[in-house]
């Protein structure tokens, strides 16, 4: 492992096969992970970060114009990379992403959403044991926030929407570390959440549902580190003056 202290993790998943409809044109013919941020596309500032962790191997799971993703992928030599589609892309969410790269995963991984770019830093918090989801404290719960209610033991809740009474205290980055039992009981439940329709639900409702059965999901708390959810050309332009402008 370089740079960051902390307990090693080698492989990470990465989550790329979205249309990024609020992103057009720019991804009329290109997926999310190519728009381009600095002159670089957003997934290649992803990779970087992780190759800073000693991050080895990574899995991407690929949809929309995933062939274009897929070449410029196979140029980057200081990582193994490995492509698995959600060929369902158009018509599921992530839960189904993460059920495509269960069969190409083995032990503990990082979870990443393909439009999140971040400064090294922001893992940090994600090196030690256990499942851990990344959280901001300081970020506007609005509407499309993967919020967070804590207890005592951990996550109590993750979602966009909340049981009545659970109080939300930080935002869910869609960043995480999952450790080999938890990972053993999440990509099965993914498969049989699918089969029971939710195709369009989120990964986020899997993870809710091992919370109930009685998995740890720890709090990695990145409040003050820079991050940025890319979904449309407002966060774009955020993100360029976050990780460019200086």
């Amino acid at each position: 492992m370089s740079g960051l202290a902390g307990e090693a993790i080698h492989q990470a998943v990465i989550l790329a096969a979205g249309v990024g409809s609020r992103l057009r044109p720019l991804t009329e013919s290109r997926p999310k992970a190519l728009v381009p941020l600095g002159g670089r596309p957003l997934i290649d500032h992803t990779l970087d970060a992780l190759s800073t962790c000693g991050v080895e191997s990574v899995v991407v799971v690929v949809g929309h114009a995933r062939g274009a993703l897929e070449r410029h992928l196979g140029g980057r030599r200081d990582l193994a990379i490995a492509c698995v589609e959600n060929v369902s892309y158009a018509t599921t969410n992530t839960l189904a992403s993460v059920a495509c790269a269960g069969p190409a995963v083995e032990g503990d991984f990082l979870l990443l959403d393909g439009d999140l770019v971040f400064e090294p830093s922001v893992l940090a918090p994600l090196l030690g044991a256990g499942t851990r989801l990344a959280i901001d404290r300081n970020r506007c719960l609005d509407d499309d926030a993967v919020k967070i209610a804590l207890g005592d033991g951990g996550i109590l809740h993750v979602g966009k929407e909340l049981p009545r009474g659970a109080v939300p205290v930080a935002e869910s980055i869609g960043l995480a570390r999952i450790d080999r039992a938890t990972a053993a009981a999440l990509f099965p439940l993914c498969e049989t959440m699918l089969a029971a329709g939710a195709r369009e639900a989120y990964y986020e409702a899997a993870f809710q549902r091992l919370i109930e059965q009685g998995f740890v999901f720890s709090a990695a708390d990145v409040t003050g580190g820079k991050w940025v959810e890319i979904d449309d050309h407002d966060d774009l332009r955020r993100a360029g003056s976050l990780f460019v402008a200086a």
